[in-house]
């Protein structure tokens, strides 16, 4: 057995558990990333060398931090990831792989200071990261007592300069059932880290149990690429990018008008709001079916629904929407722990009332635009689109459409337990309004769930229903329908 054997074997196991539409959906993204090889960059990121400090932050996590400032009690910036383990769980054992998972990677043990306004990060040896232990064997109400501490695990602020900034607390609700729940603060994670956390976890809980050595750490930590990234070899073609990224941003409408139930007060609040629907399984099949003839992804058939719903609404033509990025556009970020999530906008003309199948494809070319520039920094983008006049009401801040999969952490059997992620309550996902409207979907395999955040400063609950209701109503009848023309807004 080599040393990467235990890894392959983890990675075969995901890949034979790929439905056809996952399967799919990764061959498109093999084909884009050759498609854009000769974008990428041909070096390797080098390990920082030794004593360069102060650390700095990267784009991302500098951004998280701002916004952490802004709101330091908020819970909207918290990653909860919980699972439930079922079988002959050996805690002690458990409590060493999460050690060894902390110790493998030093964003896990991270704190962030400031020197006059400036951040930094520290990497420290040890910063004392446990699993806290809790036994629900003689609770009343098990699982109302799980939900309740879960949901204040959630809601638990982090103070940056303090750590861990993770926490991790494992519930035994009977002789062979166990909750363990992980948050993280978003400065250290993302969608993708938080899927590789788990797989970390799963392998270093079956090393410990087989007797082996913990995994060695990765050639390249996060700090590794946060200097890199900084010290403008990470930069490229960034520049240029930027430039083309304001050209294709330059005229846009100041807003778009959204149908809101209260005027947008001189400063908001950030108070959230969300309401939840299904797409069934004859739907999302239907959708997943429409993208593949069309070479799509299913974020794009989502958003070119959501667009035609802000056309219909605003009667505007000319519709912004954001989407968040993997942003680990270089090869050797494949595999790292961290936040490298980023922005892009995606504009689309919506005139003409053409067929939802033409939109669509229209739709998929500006993606692709968008994706080729996903390593400006957002920032720079509202920055340089708005002049430094950024207002919550541009249409850059406006809307978003964010999707996510579930389907990667369908029940799972490894080292005699079965493990089955929980998703995070709607109440979580609501906890900040970060735009007027987000329109959120997580694949769950055969379906999909969908979120409305939306902000209540703005809008009432039912004004939210009735959008989340048009929305799931346009969806069905484009996707059944995709060749019929789009009806005209206000009946133009």
């Amino acid at each position: 057995m080599t040393a990467d054997t235990p890894r392959r074997t983890a990675l075969a196991r995901r890949l034979a558990d790929l439905s056809p539409a996952q399967r799919a959906q990764l061959e498109r993204r093999l084909a884009e990333r050759e498609r854009t090889g000769a974008r990428r960059p041909a070096t390797r990121i080098p390990p920082r060398a030794p004593g360069a400090e102060p650390l700095p932050l990267s784009w991302s996590q500098e951004h998280m931090w701002h916004r952490h400032r802004a709101d330091p009690s908020g819970a909207a910036y918290l990653v909860p990831l919980r699972v439930r383990l079922d079988g002959d769980l050996r805690i002690e054992v458990l409590r060493a792989a999460f050690r060894d998972v902390v110790s493998r990677h030093e964003i896990l043990r991270t704190t962030f200071g400031e020197t006059d306004g400036v951040p930094y990060q520290l990497v420290h040896d040890d910063l004392g990261a446990d699993v806290e232990f809790g036994d629900l064997r003689g609770a009343g109400d098990t699982e109302a007592v799980v939900a309740a501490r879960l949901a204040a695990e959630a809601a638990r602020p982090y103070d940056l300069a303090e750590g861990p900034l993770l926490r991790a607390v494992l519930l035994r609700t009977a002789d062979d059932v166990h909750v363990l729940s992980l948050v993280l603060h978003h400065i250290l994670t993302d969608e993708q880290s938080t899927g590789l956390l788990l797989a970390e976890f799963v392998e270093a809980y079956e090393r410990r149990l087989l007797g082996l050595p913990a995994a060695a750490p990765p050639r390249l930590q996060y700090a590794d690429f946060a200097v890199w990234q900084r010290s403008g070899q990470g930069a490229g073609t960034v520049a240029a990018d930027l430039r083309r990224s304001v050209r294709r941003l330059a005229g846009m409408p100041d807003g778009i008008r959204l149908p809101a139930d209260r005027p947008r007060p001189p400063r908001p609040t950030g108070r959230g709001g969300a309401v939840g629907a299904t797409v069934g399984p004859q739907l999302w099949r239907l959708l997943r079916e429409l993208a593949r003839g069309e070479q799509a992804t299913e974020v794009m058939v989502l958003l070119a629904v959501f667009q035609v719903l802000l056309r219909d609404v605003s009667g505007q033509d000319d519709i912004t929407v954001s989407m968040p990025t993997a942003g680990r556009g270089h090869p050797d970020l494949e595999g790292v722990l961290g936040c490298f999530f980023n922005t892009v906008a995606v504009r689309c003309d919506l005139s003409g009332t053409p067929a939802f199948r033409s939109l669509l494809r229209h739709v998929r070319t500006r993606c692709l635009e968008a994706y080729d520039d996903r390593e400006v920094p957002f920032t720079e983008v509202v920055e340089a689109v708005t002049k430094g006049r950024a207002e919550n009401g541009h249409p850059l801040l406006q809307t978003m459409v964010v999707f996510e999969r579930e389907g990667a952490g369908r029940p799972a059997e490894f080292a005699g337990l079965r493990l089955t992620p929980l998703p995070a309550p709607t109440a979580h996902r609501a906890a900040r309004a970060k735009r007027d409207l987000t329109v959120q979907a997580v694949d769950q395999g055969d379906t999909a769930r969908l979120t409305l955040v939306y902000d209540a400063d703005l809008f009432d609950p039912a004004t939210a229903e009735g959008i989340l209701d048009r929305y799931t109503a346009l969806l069905s009848s484009l996707v059944r329908d995709p060749d019929g023309r789009l009806t005209p807004p206000d009946g133009r």
